[in-house]
């Protein structure tokens, strides 16, 4: 039985300890040590990924998945609960992503073990720096994991969803040079590198290309001051598609952009591409799918097979011949202000997962 008062406290304790991207020194230490109350055998690699694991049980190693970093800048989290639904206070987002699936797979855990319940043996991983790539995923010795089949509880949408297929993506830092001049004097002898990356930027797609294909700037940066023709502009972007053909067409299409705008106006571009990820697509009947779907009917909840848009670590294990299904906890408008989650989605997620569990 999951206890919600205690699934919720834990849920408000792990949101008030700040950890985004690059500094989750704390929430790691803070997971090492309630998995090490739950009786796991926990280490934590390298890279600040910690992975427990619960040996005895029968059958095959199962994987529990989430990760502890949080998306943006964001500390000093404040929660609060409006009507059964917990949501910051407004000033920052709540780290319900995925903070949300740490604190259900500890419930989950804790409420085995105290009913004696038969379970598989369990391998938590929970990463480091998700968000940016899936970073800690990629970094972590996938070889010394166990599990061959899992759930990253790293989904929005109803219970029931269960993420089939994910994109792959490609990053992109590229640097525009231009020339240095002074702007009120000889604004002719300089090359704006702010011009060019402007007219690279509004030349190429961006947004939603098509139903699995999108593609954003997310960062500029450059200049100095206002009477400095500026030399050097440095930007970040992506492109994601679950198709890897159309990835690489809108890939080229973004280079090229940067590249006629540099040539047009005598800059130059340097440009730095690397996939972060690679798209991976589950059928039905595949095991940890079909599961999933059995499970959810069973609690009553209408199974969705959901295409995301959005990559999760299940990528990376499916790289590494790891199967997982991404299974929602409910949480909604993640990344933004306005970002919460219902206590009862938590719970019926947590219900959802024992029966996973359960079922081995």
């Amino acid at each position: 039985m999951i206890n919600e008062s205690r699934l919720v406290q834990t849920f408000l304790e792990l949101v008030a300890i700040d950890s985004p991207v690059g500094h989750e020194e704390a929430m790691g230490a803070e997971l090492m040590a309630r998995f090490a109350a739950l009786d796991g055998q926990v280490v934590r690699d390298e890279h600040g990924n910690v992975i427990a694991r619960w040996p005895n049980g029968q059958g095959d190693w199962l994987m529990l998945s989430a990760h502890m970093d949080t998306a943006g800048a964001d500390v000093g989290i404040k929660p609060r609960i409006r009507d059964g639904v917990i949501y910051s206070d407004g000033a920052t987002i709540l780290g319900g992503d995925d903070k949300s699936g740490v604190a259900i797979i500890l419930e989950t855990i804790r409420s085995l073990q105290e009913q004696g319940l038969a379970h598989p043996p369990l391998e938590a991983v929970i990463s480091v720096s998700e968000e940016v790539g899936l970073h800690g995923a990629r970094l972590l010795d996938k070889s010394k994991l166990r599990a061959r089949r899992g759930y990253v509880l790293d989904a929005g949408g109803p219970i029931g969803t269960i993420v089939n297929s994910a994109p792959s993506q490609d990053a992109l830092r590229v640097t525009v040079f231009g020339k240095k001049a002074h702007a009120g004097s000889e604004p002719e002898r300089g090359v704006n590198a702010i011009r060019i990356a402007s007219e690279a930027i509004a030349a190429m797609p961006l947004g939603r290309i098509d139903f699995e294909t999108t593609a954003n700037i997310g960062v500029i940066e450059g200049g100095t001051a206002t009477n400095i023709v500026p030399d050097e502009v440095r930007i970040r972007g992506e492109a994601r598609s679950r198709n890897n053909d159309k990835l690489a067409a809108q890939t080229v299409a973004m280079v090229a952009a940067f590249q006629d705008a540099a040539e047009r106006h005598g800059g130059r571009v340097e440009m730095k591409l690397q996939r972060s990820y690679n798209a991976y697509k589950l059928a039905e009947d595949a095991p940890v799918i079909a599961a999933a779907m059995a499970a959810a009917r069973k609690l009553g909840f209408e199974p969705i097979l959901h295409a995301s848009g959005g990559g999760a670590d299940a990528n990376i294990f499916a790289e590494a011949g790891i199967q997982c299904a991404v299974i929602s906890t409910g949480m909604a408008e993640v990344h933004t202000p306005q970002e919460h989650i219902a206590i009862a989605d938590m719970v019926n997620s947590a219900r959802w997962l024992a029966e996973l569990i359960a079922r081995g």
